[in-house]
């Protein structure tokens, strides 16, 4: 009832964030290595260049935006919702 919305930084403490943090750049890192893999691969093997892997690439290109606005991590949230930094961090999830 009488119960205030709370924000992410509120309810972890600062190392339980700092390792979210971590491990979402990591993950982010680890994606972006594996599509540049699927670039490498569709552009230098003739044999993997069919329907089914063509949109494997074009689905991996946003893959990318996700992966870099990953990267960025709680730092967009930090500089404030109206940053550069969030909102093209929020672009990028959306791409």
């Amino acid at each position: 009832m009488g119960k205030e919305k709370t924000t992410m930084a509120e309810d972890f403490t600062t190392e339980q964030v700092q390792v979210l943090v971590l491990l979402e750049r990591i993950g982010g890192s680890i994606s972006l290595v594996a599509v540049a893999f699927i670039f490498v691969a569709y552009s230098f093997v003739p044999r993997v260049r069919n329907v089914q892997n063509t949109f494997i690439v074009f689905a991996s290109v946003s893959n990318v935006g996700a992966s870099i606005a990953s990267i960025i991590a709680f730092d967009g949230l930090e500089a404030g919702k109206h940053s550069s930094i969030c909102q093209a961090q929020s672009f990028l999830f959306e791409m």
